[in-house]
C-alpha cells in the first residue's frame, strides 16, 4: 500500500471505497512518472481526492475493454523505455479490440481468448503472433486483476514442433507480388516497401521510420535509426532493387512537397490526408488487398524478412555478415529465420547416409 518505485519513477497503489488503485503519478501535462518524492506525494494525494469524489477512470469488474487498453497504455507510456515498446503494444492491442469489440473486462472467459485465437489463425495470423495479441491483453486484464480466473486455463498456442514459424516465398510468388502491387499506383507505398524489405530484411518497422536524410544517394545507403531494439540500428548497402525503391518513394515525396530531411518517406496517412512529419502507422489494408490479389492470403509483411534472410544464408554468405545486415543479437535468432537452410542440413545428412549405405562392403565386417 502507499507510494513504490518502478525503475526511478513513482507508483501509488491504495484502497479507497473499497476500490483497488494502482498506476502511476504523471504530473499534469506529462506522460511519465515523477522520479520526485515530494512530488509523487502530492499526485498521491490528488488521486485520492480525485477518487473520493467519484472522477478516476472505473477500474476493475465494471471496466470496458476500450477504456482499459487506454489506461494501460497511458501506464506503459509513463515508466515503458523505448516508444517502441509503448508502439508494440498499441498495434497488438488494435487487433483485440477490433476482434473482440468493447467488451466488460468481466465478460472475458477462457472460451473468449479461445475464440479469439481461433479467429486470427482463421485471418492467416501466425501462431507467434497470435500469442503476442493474447500476451498483450494479459497484461491489461492483469492491470484490472482481471487475469487470475482465467490463467489455468487459457492455453498459448504451440510455437515448438512442425512447421517453422513463418514464411519463405519462392521466387515465383514473390515475382506474382511484386507483378502485382506494381500494377495497381493506390499500393505504390507498399510495394516500394515490400521491394526494400525482401532486399535488405528491413524490418516493416524500419522501413516506415525512414526519412529523408536516411537515404544516403551517394553511398547508396539507408541508415536505419528506428528498429525493434538499439542493437538493431545498421547502415545497410542498397542494391539496384531497392536503391530504385527508395529513389521512387523520395521521387514521390518531392511531387507531394514533403522536401525536408526530416520528413518520413512512408509517412502517416489519415482521412487520405498525409502527413509526412509522422512514420505511417500501418498499411494493413493495402497489404491485405495486396496478397490476396495476389493469390497470397496470409502472407504477413514480416515474411520478406524471413525470406530474404533464408535465401543469403542458402547462398553461403558468412552468418556474421548475415547478422550484420540484418541486426540480428543471436545465433539463435539467425536459426530462427532459416527454415530452408534447416532442410539442406537435412538433405546433406541423408545423402551422408546413402552414400554410406550405397558403399559395398569387406566381408567379415558387420
Amino acid at each position: 500500500m502507499g507510494l513504490w518505485k518502478r525503475g526511478r519513477r513513482y507508483w501509488m497503489q491504495t484502497v479507497v471505497n473499497g476500490v483497488w488503485i494502482r498506476r502511476p503519478l504523471c504530473p499534469e501535462g506529462s506522460t511519465r512518472a515523477t522520479t520526485s518524492w515530494q512530488e509523487a506525494i502530492r499526485l498521491e494525494k490528488e488521486v485520492i481526492r480525485a477518487a473520493l469524489h467519484g472522477s478516476l477512470p472505473p477500474q476493475g469488474h465494471s471496466i470496458k475493454l476500450f477504456a482499459a487498453v487506454d489506461d494501460y497504455l497511458k501506464a506503459k507510456k509513463a515508466t515503458a523505455n523505448t516508444p517502441r515498446a509503448i508502439e508494440f503494444d498499441r498495434e497488438r492491442l488494435e487487433v483485440v479490440k477490433r476482434v473482440l469489440g468493447d467488451v466488460k473486462l468481466s465478460a472475458i472467459t477462457p472460451r473468449t481468448i479461445e475464440g479469439f485465437q481461433a479467429k486470427r489463425r482463421v485471418e492467416g495470423a501466425s501462431n507467434r503472433t497470435v500469442n503476442m495479441d493474447v500476451g498483450a491483453l494479459r497484461q491489461v486484464l492483469k492491470r484490472f486483476k482481471q487475469w487470475r480466473r482465467l490463467e489455468d486455463d487459457v492455453k498459448m498456442l504451440t510455437e515448438s514442433g512442425g512447421e517453422p514459424i513463418g514464411r519463405v516465398l519462392t521466387l515465383e510468388e514473390q515475382d506474382r507480388l511484386f507483378k502485382t502491387a506494381e500494377a495497381n499506383l493506390e499500393w505504390e507505398h507498399v510495394y516500394c516497401a515490400a521491394i526494400l524489405a525482401a532486399n535488405t530484411s528491413m524490418r516493416g518497422v524500419e522501413v516506415k521510420h525512414v526519412r529523408r536524410r536516411d537515404f544516403d544517394a551517394a553511398k547508396r545507403v539507408v541508415h536505419i535509426r528506428t528498429s525493434k531494439n538499439e542493437t538493431s540500428k545498421r547502415v545497410i548497402p542498397l542494391n539496384d532493387s531497392a536503391f530504385e525503391a527508395v529513389a521512387r518513394m523520395v521521387r514521390r515525396a518531392d511531387f507531394l512537397g514533403h522536401t525536408e530531411p526530416t520528413h518520413y518517406l512512408w509517412c502517416a496517412s489519415q482521412h487520405h490526408k498525409l502527413d509526412p512529419s509522422q512514420p505511417a502507422s500501418n498499411w494493413h489494408t493495402a497489404w491485405r488487398a495486396l496478397r490476396d490479389a495476389a493469390g497470397l492470403p496470409g502472407l504477413r509483411f514480416h515474411d520478406l524478412r524471413h525470406t530474404v534472410v533464408t535465401r543469403l544464408l542458402e547462398a553461403g554468405e558468412p552468418d556474421h555478415v548475415v547478422e550484420s545486415i540484418t541486426g540480428h543479437l543471436s545465433r539463435r535468432m539467425l536459426e530462427h529465420y532459416s527454415h530452408i537452410r534447416l532442410n539442406a542440413k537435412k538433405a546433406a545428412l541423408d545423402r551422408l547416409d546413402q552414400n554410406y549405405a550405397a558403399k559395398p562392403r569387406k566381408k567379415g565386417l558387420k
